[in-house]
């Protein structure tokens, strides 16, 4: 479990303006797809950047309960972001995936082992040696996943995954998204405003304004009466409300 404990967070401590997050309390739960929303420059990806390190909060604290890291002590979370090309760097699939793992310095034998694994979940497993330039958007979208899998995070973070995948590659996307919650001890947390991605979350932060107005079940978010401005309900929402 993650939990932020009345964190803030700003770009600026003398200018009021610059605070992005303002006192946030919140938990996200493994065994759950862990679902963020917002409008864009709500704060949404400096959240994920907090639980990640990259930034630290300015005030409160961030907790991370009832982690087990005993068998990976090397890596926590991990991040997946919005442009593939801004995280791919390996000239091939195979580079790619084995990147992080050389950098634990793990035996050879061991990585190749964890790459052909992390290959087969996505489809790589015979397209290892392909040049990278040679996939397509939602390909390198898969690579960036498989490269962070292949580390065994305890968490791993998507922001606006699916905004470069066609109907069919999101389809697989979260189909890899529900076997790691069923086979894996992986938390899942996905920033997305996106409102076909809503139906896919479990339990849902909305971020307005630095604040978090909501964090409940999927259930409880059907009954909202309204969302803030720049977010728009599932149309099967929708439709329901206008049956009723």
């Amino acid at each position: 479990m993650i939990l932020f404990d009345r964190v803030s967070f700003c770009y600026n401590e003398k200018d009021e303006t610059s605070f992005i997050i303002k006192e946030v309390s919140f938990t996200l739960k493994k065994g759950l797809i862990n679902g963020l929303i917002g409008k864009n420059g709500c704060g949404k990806s400096t959240i994920a950047r907090m639980i990640v390190g990259l930034l630290e909060p300015t005030d409160g604290e961030i907790i991370f309960k009832d982690e087990n890291t005993e068998n990976n002590p090397y890596y926590f979370s991990g991040m997946i972001f919005q442009n593939p090309d801004n995280q791919i760097v390996g000239t091939t699939i195979g580079d790619d995936i084995a990147f992080g793992l050389e950098n634990l310095n793990l035996p050879t034998e061991n990585i190749q082992q964890l790459v052909n694994k992390a290959a087969s979940l996505f489809g790589f497993e015979n397209m290892l040696d392909m040049p990278v330039s040679k996939l397509s958007g939602g390909q390198k979208q898969m690579l960036c996943i498989a490269s962070v899998l292949v580390l065994e995070p305890s968490w791993i973070i998507f922001d606006e995954p699916t905004s470069h995948l066609d109907p069919w590659t999101r389809k697989e996307f979260w189909n890899i998204i529900e076997f790691l919650i069923k086979q894996s001890n992986t938390g899942i947390i996905v920033i997305s405003q996106l409102p076909d991605d809503i139906n896919h979350f479990n339990n849902i932060c909305i971020l307005n304004e630095g604040k978090i107005i909501f964090n409940d079940s999927y259930q409880n978010f059907t009954s909202i009466s309204q969302l803030p401005n720049g977010l728009v309900f599932p149309e099967n929402i929708m439709i329901n409300r206008y049956l009723k």
